[in-house]
């Protein structure tokens, strides 16, 4: 993720990273930073002894993990930022991220791009429409999210957050199910090359792509033939993860 960002990162931004964490090693941190170009920054936050005293209250299944939930706290944790990105890590940058960053959010929350998988699959377009109130045209995928951190803090949405999981405990996508609860009415949608997924949609032209996002189970550090894979593994075979990777690959069952 971070080598394809920087990749095509242009010469005239200067990137600030900041990698949110609670158990990434010491050694593998050092790793990480060393991509770090002339025009960039990395930075760790761990956040392990913040969210042991509140562990309890996080509503977890399977796969989704207590990190799920920080992008909650992105605004509060930077106060001295107005605007920021939020990345998951399953994704290749193929565009200039700065030019996301530019889109003008001042009067929504969040710009984000309509879930595809909520608009493909019935089942998930119910629930969305008849547990959340949201129409499933509407819901956005929160792996990638321009946050207008300025209006999280006015509107107190971290706490409105707290308030809502004490109150209902949404069961499929976790925190993107409140996110899309919290912020309804209140985002802008992005163009979907700004976070498509690794499957067939009709009318979107590749040469709009500018961000993939490798979700539920289309991996290509898990299976083979997976659709776009071929730009994930030439910036992992720019790393020095890349042979990691190809093992996790072949040992994945």
């Amino acid at each position: 993720s971070l080598k394809s960002l920087l990749c095509n990162a242009s010469e005239d931004v200067f990137y600030k990273i900041h990698i949110l964490t609670s158990n990434i090693t010491e050694e593998t941190q050092q790793r990480i930073i060393n991509l770090k170009t002339e025009n960039s920054s990395i930075e760790f936050i761990n956040l392990k002894n913040e969210l042991e005293a509140i562990k309890h209250k996080f509503h977890l299944r399977d796969y989704y993990s207590i990190e799920t939930y920080y992008r909650f706290f992105i605004a509060d944790l930077f106060p001295e930022y107005d605007k920021v990105i939020y990345l998951d890590c399953d994704i290749t940058v193929l565009g200039d991220i700065s030019n996301l960053y530019l889109t003008n959010i001042s009067n929504y929350l969040v710009g984000a791009v309509p879930e595809q998988v909520m608009s493909h699959y019935e089942v998930f377009g119910n629930y969305v429409e008849q547990a959340l109130d949201v129409k499933c045209s509407n819901y956005f995928n929160a792996g990638v999210l321009l946050m207008n951190t300025s209006m999280f803090r006015a509107c107190h949405i971290q706490q409105q957050f707290f308030h809502m999981m004490d109150r209902f405990k949404f069961r499929v996508t976790q925190d993107e199910d409140y996110l899309n609860v919290i912020c309804k009415d209140k985002v802008k949608y992005l163009n979907l090359g700004w976070n498509k997924m690794p499957f067939e949609e009709t009318g979107f032209d590749n040469i709009d792509l500018q961000l993939i996002h490798y979700n539920l189970g289309w991996k290509p550090w898990h299976y083979e033939n997976v659709m776009y894979e071929e730009y994930f593994w030439e910036y992992a075979y720019k790393t020095d993860f890349y042979s990691e990777i190809k093992l996790a690959l072949k040992q994945y069952s």
